[in-house]
């Protein structure tokens, strides 16, 4: 198994299925792929006419009772986040729309944007006005040239015919479109990358709420987020709260990649069952083999072995058992698929896309990379610091102070005070605290998931010490 082969941690697996039959999917196919007068004759850009017309006020106090949470991270409150710079008494204020999260087995972004770039444009425009922005930004990756063309063109179409307000709602809409990278799914490191530097995070806590782009206030929210608050808003908060939980309320897009039948993109409500997305929806595993993993939350969640498949799908449920559901990618491992190659894979995966900005982050994955490489020796003395020669910079970024060589070691590491895989459980622990961003820790909770679950997997590749 490989991060670069199409097994589903690729970031835009091929051969997905789309199933259009999640409300927010048919409502985006119902009105739009036509251009802009089938949109307009659908209701297009009514919603942002009335917030335009009452000052949007009333319309995100509908987001507010929606409970509409973010599509991505820990699935914070969106209108609570909005309604932070909305208060703000600055002059001047941004929005960011991310259309890039960068995670592997993800790729939903071409879809949405696809569908209807014309709703991607109200949806921003919307967001702008309720948070009272001047300037909104779109982000795309870099394999999302068409779909940058294509909202260009839907910009200008929704421009000219004044759509997005007249001249008392001046609103610039900026369509950007940037090398991006996993670590740009990161908000602060992609205020960074606007700002025409190196996309590295600024610290924590991060704010952009208070010291955004260019340090004003500034609301940052991925793509599927401001689409749904674009459905709540147009639909009412008692609709959008129909399907869901009492705390978790709407649907979310599920990436359902890996070792399953009907890999897709799959609209369901949220508070799903793993086990119904894996089998009724994605048709279970492939090959007649049986479940073995699941990455639930993709790189950036945890390993959930086959007796977790009642687990809800939902922020709250997950976190209850130290995982993610992130922006809802779930990676399908069968019977067929080494763990121990998962998690080399994924350690070499986290080392790369460390920035290097943190160095106990940069030198604490590439350690436990290079110890997950080298079970059958994890017991020699200072195994972690023994790397015969530099692993190659992350993406092209120079690191010069982490990749330097660097100066002698003594002959032991404190990962020597324990032994076998509890030297890597203590790399892990040590770096997942020690950076600017959610990636260490996001890392060391993954690599520390797989340890446990699948103990004699690893157990068996490594040469336990002589009596």
């Amino acid at each position: 198994m490989s991060l670069n082969a199409p097994t589903g941690l690729e970031s835009s697996p091929p051969s997905h299925e789309v199933a259009v039959k999640g409300r927010l999917l048919s409502d985006l196919a119902a009105g739009g792929q036509a251009g802009l007068e089938d949109y307009l004759h659908r209701g297009g850009y009514a919603t942002l006419s009335r917030a335009l017309a009452d000052g949007a006020g009333e319309a995100l106090a509908d987001l507010a009772a929606s409970g509409l949470r973010g599509r991505a991270g820990g699935g914070f409150p969106t209108a609570v986040k909005w309604a932070q710079v909305r208060r703000n008494t600055s002059p001047e204020k941004f929005f960011v729309c991310n259309a890039n999260t960068g995670q592997p087995g993800g790729g939903k972004e071409a879809l949405l944007i696809g569908l209807n770039p014309h709703a991607v444009i109200e949806a921003v425009a919307l967001a702008a006005s309720i948070v009272g922005a001047g300037v909104a930004f779109i982000h795309l990756g870099k394999s999302l040239a068409e779909e940058q063309r294509r909202l260009q063109d839907a910009l200008v179409e929704a421009t000219s015919r004044g759509c997005l307000g007249g001249s008392g709602h001046a609103l610039e809409i900026r369509i950007e479109l940037s090398e991006g990278g996993y670590l740009a799914g990161e908000e602060t490191a992609l205020l960074e990358l606007l700002e025409g530097r190196a996309g590295r995070p600024r610290g924590k806590p991060a704010m952009p709420t208070r010291s955004g782009f260019q340090n004003l206030p500034t609301v940052v929210n991925n793509l599927e987020t401001v689409l749904q608050a674009l459905f709540a808003i147009r639909y009412g908060p008692e609709r959008f709260r129909e399907v869901g939980t009492r705390f978790a309320s709407g649907t979310l897009i599920y990436t359902v990649t890996g070792d399953v039948n009907r890999p897709g993109l799959y609209e369901m409500p949220l508070g799903t069952s793993l086990g119904s997305l894996i089998h009724d929806q994605a048709g279970g595993i492939t090959g007649g083999r049986t479940l073995k993993a699941v990455l639930v939350g993709g790189t950036s969640g945890t390993a959930l072995g086959p007796d977790r498949l009642d687990t809800p799908l939902d922020y709250d449920s997950l976190a209850g058992i130290g995982g993610s559901l992130g922006s809802g990618v779930i990676i399908v491992l069968s019977s067929a698929s080494s763990m121990v190659g998962v998690a080399r894979d994924l350690a070499r995966f986290y080392y790369e896309n460390s920035c290097g900005k943190c160095p106990p982050c940069k030198d604490g994955t590439r350690r436990a990379y290079y110890m997950l490489d080298n079970l059958d020796r994890i017991d020699e003395s200072a195994t972690d610091w023994n790397i015969p020669e530099p692993l190659p910079p992350s993406k092209g970024i120079p690191l010069l102070l982490v990749n330097a060589v660097s100066a002698p070691r003594t002959s032991i590491s404190y990962t020597d005070s324990g032994v076998g895989l509890d030297k890597i459980r203590l790399i892990c622990t040590w770096y997942s605290t020690r950076g600017d961003c959610h990636h260490p820790a996001e890392s060391s909770r993954m690599l520390q998931s797989l340890l446990d679950g699948f103990v004699e997997e690893f157990e068996s590749e490594r040469v336990l010490p002589a009596e």
